[in-house]
C-alpha cells in the first residue's frame, strides 16, 4: 500500500508539474509570447487540481499589442496569499485598441453573451481547462435553472467564473477571434503587474475607461475570478484552501473538486450549454448567501472562508 501510494504520488507531481510552452508560430498576433502551465483537468469527476500551483513553476504571462504591455498571472504562492483582493493599483487594461473597439462599437450587432460564453466554454473544454460557474450565475443555475427568465431577460448583468491560471492565460489568447467572430473584446484588472480579474464583453455601447469597475455595453459581460490552491500550511485551516484572489474568499479544496460537469437547456439559445460547477455547491452558496433559494439583492461576501 505504501509503495502504491507513494507512485501514485509521484505520478500525481509529475502531471502538475508538466509544462507545456506554445511555439512562436502557433500564437494569435494580439500575443506574441505566451508560456504556461498545461491545464489537467479532465471535465468529469477528475481528481487534478489545476489551481495548484507548481513548485519552480515557469511564469505565466503575455503581452498586448494594445499597449505593447507584459501582464503577467500570478505564479507566486507568497504573492498570491498577500494580496487582499478587490484592488487594481494598475487599473483595466485592454487587450486591444480604443480606435478598434469604438469602431467595431458603432457597427452594432455584437453576438450575444450567451453565444459568446457557449464559444469560450467549448474553446476551454477542448484544452481540458477550468472554467466554472461562480457567484450569481450558480445561484441562478440551481434555483432558477437558467441564466434568463421566460421572456429572455437575463437575471444578472454579467456571468460570474473561476477560473484556473492556465485558463485565464489561455482564454486571454482567444482575444482576437473574440474581435473577429463575435465583435467582442477583453481587459484585465492588474496589480502589481499581475492579473487579478479579467473582463469579457461587447464593443457595442462601451466606452473605454481605463477605470477598474464594471464593464457596461450591449451585452451582459463575462468575469474571470482567477483561482489558486494555498497548501495547507500556514493557513488557518488544516486543509489545502482554493482563494478566489479577486474576491478573497477561500473554499475548502473538497468543497470545489472534484468539479461536476452539467448541461443546461436555456432559453436564451438553441444549443445546450456545457458547464461545470463545484463539487458541493449548494453548501458554497449557503456560506457565500445565507439562505440563496430566496431572490434577493446580497451580494456575495468578501474575504470569507468557507
Amino acid at each position: 500500500v505504501f509503495l502504491l501510494g507513494s507512485l501514485v504520488f509521484v505520478v500525481y507531481n509529475l502531471i502538475n508539474s508538466f509544462e507545456m510552452t506554445f511555439p512562436n508560430a502557433t500564437y494569435p498576433p494580439l500575443l506574441r509570447q505566451l508560456t504556461l502551465q498545461k491545464d489537467l483537468f479532465p471535465i468529469v469527476l477528475s481528481p487534478w487540481n489545476p489551481t495548484r500551483l507548481s513548485p519552480n513553476m515557469a511564469k505565466l504571462w503575455f503581452t498586448s499589442n494594445a499597449n505593447d504591455q507584459k501582464y503577467e498571472v500570478a505564479t507566486d504562492i507568497e504573492w498570491v496569499k498577500r494580496y487582499g483582493g478587490l484592488t487594481a493599483n494598475g487599473g483595466a487594461k485592454y487587450l486591444t485598441n480604443q480606435t478598434w473597439i469604438e469602431t467595431r462599437g458603432r457597427q452594432g450587432n455584437c453576438t450575444g453573451v450567451l453565444q459568446v460564453f457557449n464559444w469560450i466554454m467549448k474553446q476551454v473544454i477542448e484544452k481540458n481547462g477550468l472554467l466554472m460557474l461562480a457567484y450569481g450565475e450558480l445561484i441562478h443555475i440551481h434555483r432558477e435553472k437558467d441564466f434568463v427568465d421566460k421572456q429572455g431577460k437575463f437575471f444578472d448583468d454579467d456571468i460570474d467564473l473561476w477560473a484556473s491560471p492556465g485558463t485565464v492565460a489561455h482564454v486571454a489568447t482567444l482575444e482576437q477571434q473574440l474581435n473577429s467572430k463575435f465583435g467582442w473584446t477583453m481587459r484585465c484588472f492588474v496589480h502589481d503587474d499581475k492579473v487579478v480579474l479579467v473582463q469579457i464583453f461587447a464593443s457595442c455601447e462601451h466606452t473605454v475607461s481605463s477605470r477598474a469597475g464594471k464593464s457596461k455595453s450591449s451585452q451582459p459581460g463575462i468575469e474571470l475570478y482567477p483561482m489558486y490552491t494555498i497548501p495547507r500550511q500556514g493557513n488557518e485551516t488544516q486543509y489545502d484552501v482554493i482563494k478566489d484572489i479577486w474576491q478573497g474568499n477561500q473554499y475548502l479544496e473538497q468543497s470545489i473538486f472534484p468539479v461536476k460537469k452539467v448541461t443546461l437547456k436555456s432559453r436564451g439559445m438553441e444549443e445546450p450549454l456545457d458547464l461545470q460547477i463545484p463539487h458541493h455547491p449548494f453548501q458554497l452558496m449557503e456560506c457565500l448567501y445565507g439562505n440563496w433559494k430566496v431572490p434577493s439583492k446580497k451580494h456575495a461576501s468578501i474575504g470569507k472562508v468557507c
